[in-house]
């Protein structure tokens, strides 16, 4: 009987070595204990304990809380700009002593990957604007940096969170220097005195049967600890691609059956092979330190011929053959020769056109592009991008936009939309839409024939037409996904339990 008048069944007083090391720690600890106490009292690795604590609780011998909260921490990233100060504080101390300063003159002062930084966060929360090449400073906005500051003090000293720095947290997460964490706590209490009662009577379970003890009959004076022959067995999943993946290999099959033909290029790219070719200003504000990825190497000499180099020279200065007036002024070689992470794949499709392949002729061409953008649901800094292009003698617009019809068909989409557009290396050009259900018309690609400019440059006598798009966005629009940082999930449960219908549409 136990001190309350009920009959304890057998099974209470049958523990393992391990419940009974586990419950005779548990009793000893007055009110309730955690997990990781557990563990480094017993010894025991905490999958362990949790599993024994599992059967404890089948033999009503302890009962378990469980608790939730939301815990912050710094990143190592966080932890830099708490010492060192923020980039955009940086930045803006510069401003304060010196008042408006050039582009050049900060990054002197900065080093470009810090600049990029502070102006990312600092113009989007309206602290900055960049007027021509002058950063000037809006003084009415500096207590938005010092919150920052004092929030990553508040959590690095472990201080409590208010609900109206929730929100400026989440800006720090998306900026990698704040870390949020759900944290599971479980606490253990012993179930008295029906735990100390079952620990003084338990009999010793045999949890392990060994040839020996089956020889010699011992089994026979022995409790043997149950098996249940319902039981399931572990489930084993099969290895599958990243539903991503399969999205861009999709794209590429579809391409191929139509076609075209792969080609590819450098990802460290130069400015002439990344602006110039295209007919893109040396003073264009997509050539900024704010909207491109500098990379801090500079080339001795260009991988192109002296034909190439003098054809763009000459059709920036003055248009060359092209009938075009050119930029007018002096196109720089230096500036040519400055290496960035390429921000667009038209960059391979210069390099390609550049090679004089034979025409008829269909390329494209798939890969990573990189922009410096704050990350959130819509924006990474780094992307795939399409880009593909058609090369015929009767090569014409219509002819380009059926192309682009017959693609997106292909992949399912029986409407499409074109709308005109300026883009700097094709003219006509136009911006287009299809329809996704249900979100109606989504834009997702550009598209044009390239300038005579651009055909010049790189020696090619035939029309070119030519269309891009990120495909980021359109596998989100396709895939029902509202953040693009869940495009490249590694949680291998998480892709499991949320993305596997997706898989097989893909398949």
């Amino acid at each position: 009987m136990n001190p309350n008048g009920r009959l304890l069944s057998m099974d209470k007083f049958q523990l393992s070595d391990n419940e009974k090391k586990l419950l005779s720690v548990i009793i000893s600890v007055p009110g309730d204990v955690g997990i990781d106490y557990l563990s480094k009292i017993t010894g025991l690795p905490e999958s362990t304990i949790n599993a024994i604590i599992e059967l404890l609780k089948s033999k009503g011998l302890v009962r378990e809380e469980i608790s939730y909260k939301i815990v912050y921490t710094l990143t190592e990233e966080g932890k830099k700009a708490l010492s060192e100060g923020l980039p955009e504080e940086k930045l803006t101390s510069l401003l304060l002593v010196h008042g408006p300063l050039s582009l050049s003159a900060v990054e002197a002062k900065l080093g470009k990957k810090e600049l990029q930084i502070a102006l990312g966060a600092a113009r989007k929360r309206g602290i900055v604007e960049i007027k021509g090449d002058t950063i000037v400073l809006n003084k009415e906005k500096l207590e938005e940096i010092s919150s920052d500051r004092e929030i990553l003090k508040i959590i690095n000293e472990g201080g409590s969170i208010t609900l109206d720095m929730e929100k400026k947290i989440e800006v720090l997460i998306r900026r990698g220097l704040v870390k949020k964490e759900l944290k599971k706590e479980r606490r253990i209490r012993a179930e008295l005195p029906l735990a100390k009662l079952a620990l003084e009577r338990s009999s010793e379970v045999l949890v392990k049967l060994t040839s020996y003890i089956l020889t010699t009959g011992n089994w026979r004076n022995t409790i043997i600890k149950e098996y249940n022959v319902e039981a399931l067995p572990p489930k084993i999943n099969p290895g599958l691609p990243h539903f991503y993946i399969l999205f861009i290999e999709r794209i590429k099959d579809i391409l191929k059956s139509l076609g075209f033909t792969e080609v590819s290029g450098p990802i460290v790219e130069s400015e002439f092979w990344n602006f110039d070719v295209l007919f893109q200003a040396q003073d264009h504000p997509s050539r900024e330190i704010h909207d491109t990825f500098w990379v801090d190497y500079y080339l001795k000499s260009l991988d192109a011929s002296e034909e190439i180099i003098e054809r763009t020279r000459t059709v920036h200065e003055t248009g060359g053959k092209s009938g075009g007036r050119g930029w007018g002024g002096f196109w720089k070689l230096e500036n040519a020769m400055r290496t960035i992470l390429r921000t667009q794949m038209t960059s391979v499709s210069a390099r390609t056109l550049a090679s004089n392949p034979k025409p008829p002729f269909k390329f494209f061409a798939i890969g990573k592009v990189f922009r410096p953008d704050l990350i959130d649901s819509r924006h990474l800094p780094e992307f795939y991008q399409l880009d593909a292009i058609i090369g015929d003698e009767n090569m014409s617009f219509s002819g380009l936009l059926g192309a682009i019809t017959e693609f997106f068909e292909k992949m399912g989409l029986k409407e499409v939309r074109f709308k005109p557009a300026y883009f700097p290396f094709t003219e006509p050009s136009v911006e287009g839409y299809v329809k996704i259900e249900p979100l109606g018309w989504v834009e997702v690609f550009g598209a044009g024939m390239f300038r005579p400019e651009v055909l010049e440059i790189v020696g090619t006598n035939v029309p070119v037409g030519a269309w891009g798009m990120g495909l980021d966005r359109l596998a989100m629009a396709l895939l029902g996904i509202d953040d693009i940082r869940k495009l490249y999930s590694k949680d291998v449960n998480y892709l499991r339990r949320v993305f596997s219908e997706k898989l097989f549409k893909l398949i």
